[in-house]
């Protein structure tokens, strides 16, 4: 009886050390993200899926919410969503139609950060991953001759960036980060006058500069 009492205990002060070492390479942040669509991979009009010739994306502010495991001296795995709202607007060049579709926007990425040469006070770092976009339609707004409404989409995004964690405290982080999406544009399955697909079905490349408070256990 006594030396299972003393292997229990052995066992769970095994279990708090083990979680008690995980947790101190843990941190979160939170913060504003700047969502700024920029160029569109595209040579000629001919890469444009038929008339549906233009597509843009207007800029917005979103907030961020960051987790990251830091394992070995110079490598962290990195989970962060994004939340924004913006207007997708395409302009038809047959007819000339002009179409705004505003979404609720949620980003998913995933990324290997890899530690750069630091000090106490200053621990810069470069990221690269990928993962998800997911456009959600929060309005009604379609193209004319399409009967249906805009359904949500995801499409793919590959992420590079870099940033730079300023020591605030023990526990605290200032972090500047600038992170490079480019992700493929959505339709929302909507159909033109023609009949065909809208929206130009190439990919954008999207400047996210953002500022978080970072906590580490």
């Amino acid at each position: 009886m006594k030396f299972k009492l003393i292997l229990v205990t052995v066992l769970a002060f095994g279990s708090i050390a083990h979680a008690q070492g995980f947790l101190s390479n843990l941190s979160v942040g939170a913060g504003f993200q700047g969502v700024f669509p920029g160029s569109t991979f595209t040579k000629s009009l001919a890469e444009a899926n038929q008339p549906a010739n233009t597509q843009a994306t207007t800029k917005s502010l979103g907030i961020v919410i960051d987790g990251r495991y830091d394992f070995g001296r110079h490598s962290a795995l990195d989970l962060s969503l994004t939340i924004n709202r913006d207007s997708e607007i395409f302009y038809e060049g047959e007819g000339g139609a002009l179409t705004r579709v505003q979404t609720n926007n949620a980003e998913m990425i995933a990324s290997y950060v890899v530690r750069l040469p630091s000090t106490e006070k200053l621990k810069p770092y470069a990221l690269i991953g990928g993962g998800m976009v997911r456009f959600s339609p929060n309005g009604t707004n379609y193209t004319t001759g399409d009967t249906t409404l805009p359904s949500t989409q995801m499409k793919p995004a590959f992420a590079y960036g870099f940033g730079t964690d300023f020591r605030l405290s023990d526990n605290f982080d200032l972090r500047l980060q600038y992170r490079g999406l480019i992700r493929s544009d959505p339709d929302f399955g909507l159909l033109n006058n023609a009949n065909s697909p809208f929206g130009t079905g190439l990919k954008t490349h999207v400047a996210e500069p953002s500022l978080q408070v970072v906590y580490h256990f």
